[in-house]
């Protein structure tokens, strides 16, 4: 039962994550095509953006560094 539940904690995790990525690039796409868009101002949103989905994947019960690790990759490469 154990591993069944932390599977399921798991694939939530990846879930909010993914979830907060897609958030993330759209803030910084709405950012960017702004009018009068601060570009350095955009990028450090996005970066900080992606920090605290990296922050939410760890903190999540017993989280899988890999995945995690993966998915702020996935986050910054947006880009």
């Amino acid at each position: 039962m154990v591993k069944i539940s932390a599977l399921v904690t798991l694939a939530l995790a990846s879930v909010a994550l993914a979830t907060t990525n897609a958030e993330c690039q759209k803030k910084y796409d709405t950012c960017r095509t702004g009018a009068n868009a601060n570009m350095a101002t955009c990028v450090a949103n996005h970066e900080s953006c992606c920090a605290d989905a990296y922050s939410t994947c760890q903190s999540s019960g017993d989280p899988n560094e890999a995945e995690c690790a993966a998915l702020n990759a996935a986050c910054k490469g947006q880009k």
